[in-house]
């Protein structure tokens, strides 16, 4: 049993904006997605064979947070092949409850824990059906012929209902084959993007904004040159650290009480995640307190955390039965050797963990500073014998 499909590959185009995951890798011709299916086939050779036929048809899944969740678990089954342990598939576990963990592992020196998989996105339901949606119009917009012009998107809220691309796309068309670039090209130096013409199209809960951009004298009546040019967005607030905390939260009482350390294993794939954000998830959101006396401060701030995080509650520690959580960072098929992984250990832990993946970077409880220190590990790439420009050069 493969992972990919044996055949004849020729489309070296880059990946669609509304194309699976697994339909791009598994239909490119380009040499470095070539190394990445080398690099899965080789570990989906390696996983248990009873649970294969299952992890192949999500990793196949056209939709991505299925295909990126089975992807997850591979990687995660590697790795602790990797660092010398025996791996167990959904295991029986002792916390009285009908589900099972993804992983009960054994380290070589005999040490035993369970282990569970899970994504943490920002995104909602909803924004996800309204990216997909706006994603196929990206998609027929790059069909156009557009021989002298790149197009411009500024966007405003988001797609409630399909849009209507073959309206859009046909205005666009005419619109662009009334200009002459070298006269938007004139306007474009002295006036900048406010002298290009704009069109705005209202759909169902947002505002699509188009205009024109020149392409150079070399480039124009080229063929494959896809015609989107620049795409700007609205700004927007960001909390990535609540889809980490939620994604932690949703896995945390999940199997009782256990016999063994238990890690929560997170791929946190947010766009703008950065270590102060995992803090934030699992102990809490960062505050500081002004004492003020008539309007006004009379002493330093003093630092301190919301107690709203994974681990944290109003009442105390909380997921206790959490001996770790292993965080990784915009984990993706072809970001392997690159991406951030380490292990928060909880200072709360009813089970300490003490293990294999202590080999990977770690942030350690120092109780006497009351504060986390974090202790540098072996590179995902040397673990996975995979160099840090792979899938590249």
């Amino acid at each position: 049993m493969t992972l990919f499909d044996d055949i004849l590959r020729e489309d070296e185009a880059p990946a669609r904006y509304a194309e699976p995951n697994y339909r791009y890798l598994n239909r490119s011709a380009r040499a470095d997605v070539a190394k990445v299916r080398e690099v899965l086939e080789r570990w989906f050779s390696r996983y248990p064979d009873k649970a294969r036929t299952e992890l192949r048809g999500r990793l196949r899944s056209p939709n991505d947070h299925q295909h990126l969740s089975a992807f997850f678990e591979l990687f995660l089954h590697e790795l602790l092949l990797r660092l010398g342990c025996h791996v167990e598939i959904h295991p029986e576990a002792s916390g009285g409850k009908a589900t099972h963990p993804d992983f009960r592992v054994q380290s070589p020196s005999g040490n035993h824990f369970y282990m569970e998989a899970v994504l943490a996105t920002d995104e909602s339901r909803e924004e996800a059906a309204a990216r997909a949606r706006l994603n196929e119009l990206y998609d027929a917009l790059d069909r156009m012929d557009s021989p002298n012009f790149f197009i411009g998107i500024d966007l405003e809220g988001e797609p409630k209902t399909p849009v209507t691309a073959k309206k859009i796309r046909s205005f666009l068309t005419n619109q662009l084959a009334s200009l002459d670039p070298d006269e938007v090209a004139a306007a474009f130096e002295s006036g900048g993007f406010r002298a290009l013409p704009h069109w705005r199209i209202e759909h169902e809960g947002c505002m699509l904004e188009f205009f024109p951009v020149p392409k150079s004298p070399e480039a124009r009546g080229k063929e494959g040159i896809r015609p989107i040019g620049i795409q700007m967005g609205e700004a927007e607030w960001l909390d990535p650290r609540a889809a980490i905390r939620d994604a932690i939260v949703s896995k945390g009482g999940r199997y009782g009480e256990l016999d063994l350390p238990y890690i929560i294993a997170v791929n946190a794939l947010g766009a703008h995640v950065r270590r102060i954000d995992v803090m934030e998830a699992l102990f809490g959101k960062e505050q500081f307190t002004f004492r003020v006396t008539a309007l006004r401060p009379t002493t330093e701030p003093e630092f301190s955390r919301a107690p709203d995080g994974a681990w944290t509650s109003e009442s105390g520690a909380r997921y206790t039965r959490v001996s770790a959580v292993l965080v990784a960072i915009q984990l993706l098929p072809w970001s392997v050797p690159r991406a951030s992984v380490c292990l928060y250990h909880n200072p709360w832990a009813q089970k300490p963990y003490h293990s294999e993946l202590c080999r990977l970077t770690q942030a350690i409880p120092n109780k006497d500073k009351g504060k986390m220190e974090t202790v540098e590990g072996e590179p995902l790439g040397t673990l996975l014998d995979l160099s840090a420009e792979w899938p590249g050069a």
